[in-house]
């Protein structure tokens, strides 16, 4: 069975920002699947998604991610977390936001797939927060 830890560790170094952390619970084949559903909302690979989400953190005037309750299938190949995440991006005032996260793990125990799913905010968060957008500007 899988570290029981790993999706904990994982959104702590979300958190945190602390990329070290986050690249210990990834496989290499990692894929996120984003709030959109688009391919441009689509990272795949742990290099790649570790590059966007320091991307999209970096470029904020203040972020948190706190992890309210996580659940585990029975064989520990899946978990679900519920997350709230706050974002200020560009002078604007601060957008929460609450996420339902479903997550894949592979033998190893390490996180293959993450597929957001969330209750949409008041306002939209910023349109440059996909994969395609950072990724294609650090080009």
């Amino acid at each position: 069975m899988a570290d029981d830890e790993i999706i904990a560790r994982f959104w702590r170094g979300i958190d945190e920002h602390d990329w070290d952390l986050i690249a210990s619970t990834l496989a290499d084949n990692f894929e996120r699947h984003g709030m959109y559903g688009t391919e441009a909302d689509t990272c795949r690979g742990k290099a790649n998604y570790l590059r966007f989400v320091s991307g999209v953190i970096g470029r904020m005037d203040h972020h948190t991610l706190k992890a309210r309750k996580i659940v585990r299938s029975a064989d520990g190949r899946q978990a679900m977390a519920e997350c709230i995440e706050t974002i200020r991006a560009g002078g604007e005032d601060d957008l929460v936001m609450h996420f339902m996260n479903i997550m894949d793990l592979n033998g190893d125990g390490l996180i293959e797939r993450l597929d957001i799913f969330w209750k949409t905010p008041p306002r939209l968060p910023p349109w440059w927060i996909t994969p395609e957008a950072i990724l294609n500007a650090a080009d």
